[in-house]
């Protein structure tokens, strides 16, 4: 009976830690200040990003919360 609740109680654990992982976390774009879910910037040719929602060339990922 001992060993029964001890499993219930890590599978309960391994549950709880499931459902917080998979909650996305937020982002926000730092040039426009709006919230988005997936990053905004996207790899060039040329090596630097470009942030779609303003169009601007970045050096460096204008996202945070990642």
């Amino acid at each position: 009976m001992k060993s029964i609740t001890k499993w219930l109680a890590l599978l309960a654990t391994i549950a709880v830690a499931a459902v917080a992982s998979a909650a996305s976390p937020k982002m926000t774009c730092t040039l426009t200040g709006k919230e988005v879910k997936t990053c905004c910037c996207e790899k060039q040719s040329n090596e630097k990003l470009l942030c779609k929602l303003t169009g601007k060339t970045v050096d460096k990922c204008c996202c945070t919360g990642m």
